[in-house]
């Protein structure tokens, strides 16, 4: 079965040119709750929306109420549109009736199941795929790149009035991360703040809210330096912003993971950024990007011996009753003791 992508799908609204069923799936929340919202608004027409458009939470809804649902005939539209949010598919492929409900959808319906947060693998039954085959096609949406977040907020700063340089485009994606819903938000909140013109890393540091991952690399980039008042306070602030202990050595891990990667594609001859042909790095290439410009400086034994201190932190936090803000302090101390991995 195929699997379309955006663009298809763009294309489906466009020329409302819809398949009876779709199941919209992937690793980007926001493409598929944007979607998942276009489709059903577009799906009904005139003047009984509320009659022909009908949204259930997939773990609420029976097989009958549901097949009772997609039977009723429209009204004052030509179609009508169901939308289900994490109906477990996957649970019901195996199911001969769903199966056969599946099958057997009347032409005047749009069966949406948007996969918010259960899982979707169109592999995994092959019964259950033959079946949304029948009527229907399944849409993966999936983290944009780098370079499509780049032209993505360039393209709404310029909406909004604003320019924002491919310079200060890869700072704000540095600041605040590449998850889409959080990066728009915040793009949203500096074209209001900047009132129009080109948008610097003045005004971006002004207004939009450092990602943990952002504040945990400078946490980093502090202990490189040496600079463990700069460390501390960090990691102070991101403990009064409630972020769970565990969430936070999982970012400084990956920020050291980052830089052996980097350091190890540096040693070999080859570029930092090489490391994303072997890593899933999709949308989050400037990651390796800041490594390189560290690890260039750094000894990959420290960086490894600096693993190993962020491993044993994290021993402690399973394994014992200390206080977690106590715990990662003497990380830090620990790595700042060996240099950073300087």
């Amino acid at each position: 079965m195929a699997v379309i992508n955006e663009a298809e799908l763009k294309r489906h609204i466009k020329e409302k040119a819809f398949a009876r069923l779709y199941v919209i799936y992937g690793d980007e929340s926001y493409l598929k709750q944007h979607y998942a919202v276009q489709l059903g608004e577009q799906a009904v027409s005139g003047g009984f929306r509320d009659f022909n458009f009908h949204r259930f939470e997939g773990k609420d809804v029976t097989l009958e109420e549901l097949a009772r649902t997609v039977e009723t005939l429209p009204l004052g539209s030509e179609r009508s549109c169901v939308l289900l949010r994490d109906y477990p598919l996957e649970g019901s492929g195996g199911e001969t009736e769903f199966l056969r409900f599946l099958r057997e959808l009347p032409a005047h319906v749009v069966l949406l199941f948007w996969m918010d947060t259960a899982d979707f693998r169109p592999k995994s039954n092959k019964a259950l795929l033959e079946a949304l085959q029948t009527h229907g096609q399944l849409v993966q949406l999936s983290r944009p790149d780098q370079a499509q977040l780049l032209r993505l907020v360039q393209a709404g700063a310029k909406r909004r009035g604003c320019t924002l340089a491919r310079a200060e485009a890869e700072y704000l994606l540095e600041t605040v991360g590449g998850e889409l819903n959080n990066l728009l938000n915040e793009l949203e909140k500096l074209c209001a703040y900047a009132g129009g013109g080109a948008l610097g890393r003045d005004q971006i540091d002004a207004v939009c809210v450092k990602s943990v991952e952002a504040k945990s690399f400078d946490m980093v980039k502090a202990v490189a330096a040496g600079d463990g008042t700069r460390a501390l306070l960090l990691l102070d602030e991101l403990f009064r912003q409630k972020i769970a202990p565990q969430m936070l050595l999982g970012s400084l891990v990956a920020n050291y993971v980052d830089l052996f990667r980097a350091g190890a594609m540096l040693g070999s001859g080859r570029r930092a950024d090489d490391a994303a042909q072997l890593f899933d790095y999709k949308g989050k290439a400037f990651r390796l990007s800041n490594a390189a410009r560290m690890a260039s400086r750094m000894k990959l034994s420290r960086v490894c011996g600096s693993l190993a201190i962020l491993d044993a932190a994290d021993r402690r936090l399973k394994s014992t009753g200390l206080e977690p803000k106590l715990v990662m302090e003497q990380c830090l101390f620990s790595l700042l003791g060996q240099g950073g991995g300087a």
